[in-house]
């Protein structure tokens, strides 16, 4: 039957809302990241233990970015069903389950710093920096499968894009761009550097996706009763 026109418009809205809010976030993250991180351990124990309430917000940021990135990812892949019901769906799980496993790692990297500098003053001060230099490594462990399973499921929507037409030729490039940053992670090792690509192009991805679904606000969907 064919679906109501207002809620099709309503449905385009709220989906185009989502895809700009994943979008505004990915941005934020991203200029929160640009930030060198301090060069030794001393040195972040320090950092973390006078701006807590900062790192407390950025982690906030890390997880509500995940948040709305799933949404994104159901968008993204309702715009490519009719290329590949399958390999979108894939990329769907792919994109949700990275992103979720990246905003918790980053989440747990940073509530581990802080709740050592809240912890206070150990019985000798070098145990402390001790475990911060774990976790300053160990953050990088945790990222990489979240940025890997990320990557393979933007580099499967950028496929999909190429095919579709339904986003430009340059968009899918940048999705494919971002899918093979995501999948080369390991090969840079303690570098952010593909891990900053890599959000950004899901952020033009947002954009795009966002576009499209007011364009076609106006356009109600078929389905079979």
């Amino acid at each position: 039957m064919t679906e109501e026109p207002a809620v099709a418009h309503d449905r385009h809205v709220l989906f185009a809302i989502f895809g700009f809010a994943a979008s505004i976030l990915s941005v934020v993250l991203l200029l929160g990241s640009l930030q060198p991180p301090p060069p030794t351990p001393a040195d972040v124990l320090s950092f973390a233990t006078s701006h807590r309430s900062g790192m407390g917000m950025f982690a906030t940021l890390a997880l509500a970015w995940a948040v709305f990135s799933v949404p994104l990812a159901f968008i993204l892949g309702r715009l490519f069903y009719r290329q590949g019901q399958t390999l979108a769906t894939i990329a769907q799980f792919l994109v949700s389950v990275g992103v979720l496993l990246l905003g918790f790692a980053n989440f747990i990297r940073i509530g581990a710093v802080l709740s050592i500098a809240a912890a206070g003053s150990p019985p000798q001060s070098v145990d402390a920096i001790y475990q911060v230099a774990i976790w300053s490594s160990l953050g990088y462990y945790l990222t990489d499968p979240g940025l890997m399973t990320w990557g393979l499921g933007q580099l499967i929507f950028g496929v999909l894009a190429w095919r579709s037409g339904v986003l430009p030729n340059w968009v899918a490039a940048v999705g494919f761009l971002g899918g093979v940053a995501g999948l080369l992670t390991l090969a840079v090792y303690q570098t952010g550097v593909l891990a900053l690509l890599q959000l950004c192009c899901f952020a033009v991805w947002g954009f795009a996706a966002g576009i499209v679904m007011l364009r076609s606000r106006h356009t109600p969907s078929q389905r079979s009763a």
